[in-house]
């Protein structure tokens, strides 16, 4: 007897090993402990005829468990709401089949959308290029996230529902069930694997038929190698999905070495099975830097921080921040391009970054102006040191600027960066003639350190400063924001460029953003800049009641194209909807011969490349020029003044 007892302990763990349901009251009294934590969530955040709420449903079974308590529990929300779902052409044939049980069980039609003009992968493949072939991030903005964002614009979103749960990848562990920023809600967040599987069972809800697959082999298979054809392997169809089979049903006689099943389904090319013990999401994104779609990291909407939401890194126990200035193995005092960084990262404008980079950032930013999950981000944002001699991974700095205590940098990651590289990728040129790269070679210190930073207070300046935070709370609800950004003092044709801008975009808020921090040899000081802002400001605040204005400190790096990426992404972070990029925006010209190292239009051409993906729009405008009292200021193109309404010359 207790040898069955034993026995049937065994059995048990291994059940629950692989995620299968106990069995026992207690686990279902459980799930409807999380049942009822679905209800309380759903009844506090959404409306109650699930207007301009947005589920976004790839048809596993954590969304088709959704859709059935929505049914079940609040079924006007889920009419009234819209089931949004992305076909990437690259999709099982059985998740396309799972998709029409679920909409037929429940009574719920999905918006269906496809990449923008095809409908075949065949055309797929003719318009954007061969998935193996296609750079993953590419694949991703192309497939899912361009199609999902003219989604959410359709359906007017103002609510975004997720699938995700806390128990699928470390990237999660610390999700909310609603997040305020981003205006997101994921009920699922709580439950389990085992929590879903269960209720599949008890109430029946459909799930993908690949499910019932397993994959009985001799010997172990690479994960990166099982998408391939022909791979010594038995496919078994086991009549069931793989977790209400015994284990020796999933083994087979003679039991296999090996077993692999189908837990999660995402694109064919991207997803394998995995052995029953392992996550779900062990099998997504295989061969690929990451865990998660672009829907959930490069997604973006209008007005939203980039990342999803503000970062904030500031200390607010005084115990904490006293705690961490003690443990200190080291104090640096700041340079100014170093305490704007610190501003920038601070207060969220670099947002999502949560420090400086490491080693592994650095290069994927460098390389392909992206973080590793995948995000646009234009420039390196770096901490570096002219010597690391007895400084170790793990060890804290205190920054100081102007002797004043204003963040720790927890050390993780030390190295010597190939600034050649950095160089070439990033000015688009090595040469020493640029002014950037020759301060880069020359000036800026030979080791970076990258990692977490805490803050203990904000860089001041000697000028007023506001928080991408605290401009947000100056900015009207439901109106678009145009960001102007310059590092020059403002003159008569700026201010006339921005009163056509605000116009252009009807029923807009102008914010005046100029980056006041160190530019190139021979720019005008910041301070003496501000000045001209300050007093364009109170001479047209009265007329003007539309527009905003806020100072940034920030270094520029004269990168062209790439400080545009850069520029659109803190001005988001600020609120901006639109972004006003001129002729030659953050270009420079050689210290030798004078040439411009950038086309007039590369920084435009490349913010209008990216637009879609970071939701900003480009507006954009040639020199402006003033021809006489009679005609006011206008456009300048190659074939002379062009006319485009800008208001004439006040007396």
């Amino acid at each position: 007897m207790a040898a069955m007892r034993s026995g049937a302990a065994a059995v048990l763990a291994r059940k629950l090993a692989q995620g299968f349901p106990a069995g026992a009251p207690r686990h279902f009294s459980s799930l409807q402990l999380k049942v009822d934590d679905f209800c309380r969530h759903v009844d506090k955040h959404l409306p109650k005829d699930g207007k301009k709420v947005v589920f976004a449903t790839a048809w596993l079974a954590t969304d088709n468990v959704f859709v059935a308590l929505m049914r079940k529990h609040f079924p006007e929300v889920l009419d009234g709401m819209n089931l949004v779902a992305i076909d990437t052409l690259h999709l099982f044939p059985s998740t396309l089949e799972c998709a029409r049980l679920v909409e037929g069980k429940y009574a719920k039609k999905a918006m269906w959308k496809l990449p923008e003009g095809v409908t075949t992968t065949e055309e797929f493949i003719a318009k954007y290029g061969d998935c193996e072939e296609m750079d993953s991030a590419d694949f991703d903005f192309v497939s899912k996230v361009e199609p999902f964002q003219r989604a959410l614009t359709e359906c007017e979103k103002d609510i975004l529902i997720t699938g995700r749960r806390m128990d699928q990848a470390a990237q999660r562990i610390a999700l909310d069930v609603w997040e305020e920023q981003k205006r997101t809600l994921n009920p699922m967040a709580g439950f389990s694997w085992q929590d879903i599987i269960a209720y599949v069972d008890k109430e029946g809800v459909p799930v993908n038929s690949g499910h019932n697959w397993a994959f009985r082999c001799d010997a172990p298979i690479e994960a990166t190698s099982r998408h391939l054809p022909d791979l010594p392997w038995t496919k078994v169809d086991l009549g069931k999905p793989f977790w209400q089979a015994s284990e020796a049903e999933i083994k087979g006689s003679p039991p296999a070495a090996v077993t692999y099943v189908y837990k999660s389904f995402g694109d064919m090319h991207t997803t394998v099975p995995v052995e029953p013990h392992e996550s779900e999401r062990a099998g997504r994104f295989v061969r690929q830097a990451k865990t998660e779609c672009g829907i959930h990291t490069r997604t973006t909407s209008a007005g939203a921080p980039h990342g999803g939401s503000l970062v904030d890194l500031m200390v607010k126990d005084p115990a904490d921040a006293k705690k961490l200035v003690a443990s200190a193995a080291k104090t640096i005092e700041l340079n100014e391009r170093q305490a704007c960084d610190v501003f920038c990262l601070l207060s969220g404008a670099f947002s999502p970054l949560t420090g400086f980079m490491d080693e592994t950032t650095y290069d994927s930013v460098v390389k392909a102006m992206r973080l590793p999950e995948k995000q646009l981000f234009g420039l390196p944002v770096i901490f570096d040191m002219p010597q690391v001699d007895g400084l170790k991974t793990g060890d804290k700095l205190l920054l100081k600027w102007k002797g004043e205590d204003v963040a720790v940098l927890e050390a993780s990651s030390i190295w010597e960066p190939n600034k050649v590289v950095e160089a070439k990728e990033c000015y688009g040129t090595s040469s020493l003639e640029h002014p950037t790269v020759a301060g880069l070679v020359q000036e800026i210190g030979k080791f970076y350190v990258g990692g977490r930073i805490h803050g203990l207070q904000l860089p001041k300046f000697g000028y007023t400063t506001q928080t991408p935070a605290e401009v947000r709370a100056t900015l009207p609800e439901n109106k678009q924001v145009v960001a102007f950004q310059n590092r020059n003092p403002i003159h008569r044709a700026h201010f006339e460029l921005l009163i056509c801008a605000q116009k252009d975009v009807k029923d807009s808020v102008l914010l005046v953003h100029p980056t006041c921090g160190p530019t190139q040899p021979g720019d005008i000081d910041g301070l003496v800049r501000i000045q001209t802002y300050e007093a364009l400001k109170k001479e047209t605040e009265k007329e003007y009641p539309m527009f905003r204005w806020a100072y940034l400190p920030y270094s520029m790096k004269m990168a062209g194209p790439r400080e545009a990426i850069q520029h659109m992404i803190i001005r988001k972070n600020y609120g901006a909807t639109h972004f006003i990029i001129g002729r030659d925006m953050a270009g420079t010209k050689s210290t030798i011969d004078g040439e411009d190292f950038y086309g007039a239009y590369d920084a435009q051409e490349t913010g209008k490349k990216y637009s879609a993906e970071l939701g900003v729009t480009v507006t954009h405008y040639e020199n402006m020029v003033y021809v006489g009292s009679e005609e006011g200021y206008v456009q300048e193109s190659p074939m002379g003044p062009i006319c485009t309404g800008f208001p004439k010359a006040m007396p």
